[in-house]
């Protein structure tokens, strides 16, 4: 596999069911959404389904309660049998900002509580219709605040997300450093999008690999844009998109991308930017695997890999891996053969 960072860790194989799911949404999935109208009624169709998924069993080794932090809804997960750690872990759903929940992921959360020992608080920001990308922006940041101001030790929060919820991870980041709060202790992102904008090509970002993302239509992306960003919406607190804020970003950065998804020419730019700025940064690009495939560790063994080399990083930067740190035998790194030009993406 070519790249662009020259410290991304390349991993080749793919199991059968990666493949099989991978092709899947590519013959069935990625048709529908094609055609799916963009609008209310589509919205509330999805999230009534998303909303199906409270039906599933929750794990008996995970301790749950739901509460509020600053006004917004959170629901926290602590493992019975995790490693000790003092971390607390927030994180962000993914869905485009109209998909998904804390109810959708919380196998994820479960299955970070247990790698990590972490408390996990799972964040339920507003979405479309009910408000643009702005309020979940600010739902993100309100709820990161309360968590500081209520942690016992703020120095040892991990912000992470997977897709938007990957968005929300790294502008919780850029507007902790704006507003003077404790940065995360590390930022964790999933396939994470990373500017409103993904869909262009004229940003200055070295792209190596045509886009056949598995099941997203990058030419649906500029009239989804529109509703993420009202022409008589609130404007995003800080950068739209946090690609441009790298000079607000501390935090140690761990990035999971897909060899030939929409998002990976801007995970890569963001690495370049925040590793350029000393901040220190893993990022693991996966062969024939879908858009933000950790979610899915109940199904791929792949997303086990990737949740547990997130785990080891999220131990490390608050100093609590007590071993040596999880390696795939079957990943390397790769030699830098590509270049971001920085002024046109600043």
């Amino acid at each position: 596999m070519r790249v662009v960072y020259d410290k991304a860790v390349v991993h080749e194989t793919c199991s059968f069911r990666s493949r099989a799911l991978q092709r899947t949404l590519r013959i069935v999935f990625k048709p529908l959404l094609r055609l799916t109208p963009i609008n209310e009624r589509s919205f509330a169709v999805i999230q009534r389904i998303d909303a199906l998924s409270g039906r599933r069993k929750r794990s008996p080794h995970i301790m749950f309660r739901s509460y509020e932090l600053g006004g917004v809804r959170v629901e926290e997960m602590t493992h019975r049998h995790g490693p000790d750690s003092r971390m607390t872990l927030m994180y962000l759903h993914g869905g485009g900002f109209f998909s998904g929940s804390i109810v959708t992921h919380r196998r994820i959360c479960e299955r970070l509580a247990r790698k990590t020992g972490a408390k996990v608080v799972s964040v339920d920001y507003v979405q479309l219709p009910a408000g643009s990308v702005a309020a979940s922006v600010q739902d993100a940041i309100t709820a990161y605040a309360a968590l500081v101001e209520a942690s016992e030790h703020p120095d040892r929060i991990v912000v992470a997300g997977d897709s938007a919820g990957g968005y929300l991870a790294m502008k919780v980041a850029e507007l902790a450093t704006r507003r003077r709060l404790p940065v995360p202790a590390a930022i964790l992102g999933f396939s994470p999008l990373l500017s409103v904008d993904p869909d262009r090509e004229d940003k200055g970002i070295e792209r190596i690999v045509r886009a056949r993302d598995a099941y997203l239509p990058v030419r649906r992306i500029a009239t989804i844009r529109e509703r993420w960003l009202p022409a008589d919406g609130p404007a995003i607190e800080g950068y739209a998109s946090p690609l441009h804020a790298a000079a607000y970003i501390r935090s140690p950065a761990f990035f999971v991308a897909v060899e030939d998804e929409m998002l990976r020419p801007e995970v890569e730019a963001m690495a370049l930017l925040l590793s350029e700025r000393g901040v220190e940064v893993e990022i693991h690009l996966w062969r024939k695997q879908v858009h933000a495939f950790p979610v899915l560790a109940d199904v791929l063994p792949e997303s086990e890999m990737a949740l547990q080399l997130a785990a080891d990083f999220a131990r490390r930067a608050v100093g609590e891996l007590d071993r040596e740190q999880t390696v795939d035998p079957h990943a390397h790194e790769e030699p830098l053969v590509g270049e971001m030009v920085p002024d046109s993406a600043a």
